[in-house]
């Protein structure tokens, strides 16, 4: 039989096309960047954008969209005499100052300013398709059974430890992410397969970021700098 035990430690643009549906569909959108500071944000209809450290706020009504290529999307409108261009593409990138990845690359032109950051929720880049670890610790996983994880809309964590399913909640802040502790089923294997879990669940519960590599790999990185490495089939 199954028990349930607690582990012990052993975020709308009009979509255009398919690849900017992530940002398209979000009805609150938001992007940054520093050197300088500055952010752009999207809320019913209206966007606002903040520059010089909060001293400069312009806000006008979001413009409608055109398409550059399959991964870009383009936003022009002016505000007064000087002319505005928001182009947002959908790939990853990272937040200069805290390391977070985001899902898109965000340029803003402004009169004679260009502004470079990052832009939209970056849970959404983790959830999706279940991912399968990889490696823990640096070290090559099992090759069966697999470590698998989800993650859902609604901040749940699910998936197969090796031997056990499990469930736990994960948060993302400004500058980090977390993974509380969960619960997991009580079946038995053999001793490699438990020791593998075992190891598993500490390092979830030890998680404080995560970064997406070029070639997809999602890393979890714990406060004792050790990793979790997953892929996507």
């Amino acid at each position: 039989m199954i028990k349930s035990v607690a582990w012990q430690p052993a975020l709308a643009f009009v979509a255009i096309c398919s690849s900017t549906a992530a940002f398209a569909s979000q009805a609150d959108w938001r992007a940054i960047g520093h050197e300088p500071s500055w952010s752009l944000a999207r809320s019913a209809g209206t966007m606002t954008l903040v520059t010089d450290f909060g001293a400069k706020r312009v806000e006008f009504a979001a413009p409608p969209a055109t398409k550059v290529d399959d991964r870009t999307v383009r936003y022009v409108t002016s505000i007064g005499a000087d002319p505005l261009e928001v182009n947002i593409k959908d790939d990853v990138c990272v937040d200069t100052m805290t390391g977070m990845p985001r899902p898109e690359q965000v340029t803003v032109t402004f009169g004679a300013r260009r502004l470079t950051g990052c832009g939209g929720d970056p849970a959404s880049l983790l959830q999706g398709p279940n991912w399968t670890v990889v490696s823990l610790a640096g070290e090559p996983v099992l090759p069966e059974p697999r470590i698998t994880m989800a993650f859902g809309e609604n901040g749940a964590l699910s998936g197969l430890g090796s031997c056990n399913r499990f469930n736990a909640e994960y948060k993302i802040t400004g500058e980090g992410m977390s993974i509380g502790k969960g619960m997991s089923s009580m079946m038995a294997c053999e001793e490699p397969i438990m020791k593998q879990e075992q190891l598993f669940l500490e390092l979830l519960e030890r998680v404080s970021r995560f970064s997406i590599a070029t070639d997809g790999t999602l890393t979890l990185h714990t406060d004792q700098e050790r990793t979790i490495s997953a892929r996507r089939p």
